[in-house]
């Protein structure tokens, strides 16, 4: 019901002719609300894509990744989204599969195995009004089996999975908002579940890096002020 998350094939209409767009704040912190503003062709429907990777640590003969609360943001009326997880090997790592594990009252699992090294799974149309516990994991190709396809190889290197990494890029893609009559648009992005690091946001056609960095440390006052917002 809601992975068909993080491949099915979702295809979107086309970008908007978006001219110009900038962000404020232009250094924001996790849980700081962003905004987006620009110029895009009269009344267009303005498509926002939001890619983040990790790096994900090899443990044992696999690779697991959570995320405590998945938002999925809120499109325009009737519009559409999606949202992807892509697996890659790092470090001499391959690998074989990939399971996302979503709570929705109760558990929903998808699988894929991997396609020459590259695993990925993905969901359109996710209900952007509650939070999702999310669990990302898979398997990698064993030492043993490497070793077996390379007799040649020294044994120096058959800790190399062992020891590796397995790239996780997410990307969500969404209909934001539409510009008005002149060609203005604006709408707002909630960062609060999105963890510190590197982002590259595309609105239209035109993408920007964006760093968000680790929570701000709040005094009392401005913690009951966000519960209050919520």
């Amino acid at each position: 019901m809601l992975f068909c998350a993080a491949a099915g094939i979702l295809i979107l209409p086309a970008s908007a002719d978006v001219t110009h767009w900038e962000l404020s704040p232009a250094c924001p912190c996790v849980g700081d609300e962003i905004t987006i503003s620009g110029e895009a062709s009269n009344n267009e429907i303005i498509e926002v894509t939001i890619l983040h990777e990790e790096m994900v640590p090899v443990s044992g003969k696999g690779y697991k990744y959570q995320i405590n609360k998945l938002f999925i943001p809120k499109t325009i009326s009737g519009g559409e989204s999606s949202f992807k997880v892509n697996a890659t090997g790092e470090d001499g790592v391959k690998v074989r599969d990939i399971n996302v594990r979503v709570k929705k009252f109760r558990w929903f699992t998808r699988h894929s195995n991997a396609l020459e090294g590259e695993a990925s799974l993905s969901q359109s149309n996710i209900p952007p009004w509650m939070s999702y516990f999310v669990k990302i994991d898979g398997d990698i190709v064993s030492k043993k089996e490497e070793s077996n396809k390379n007799m040649c190889k020294s044994n120096s290197n058959t800790g190399q999975a062992k020891n590796g990494q397995v790239k996780l890029t997410f990307e969500t893609c969404y209909e934001a908002a539409q510009a008005d009559e002149k060609g203005n648009f604006k709408f707002n992005y909630d960062t609060d579940s999105l963890p510190a690091g590197d982002y590259i946001i595309t609105v239209g056609s035109m993408e920007q890096e964006l760093t968000l960095n680790p929570e701000k440390k709040k005094g009392p006052e401005e913690k009951e002020s966000k519960t209050k917002r919520k």
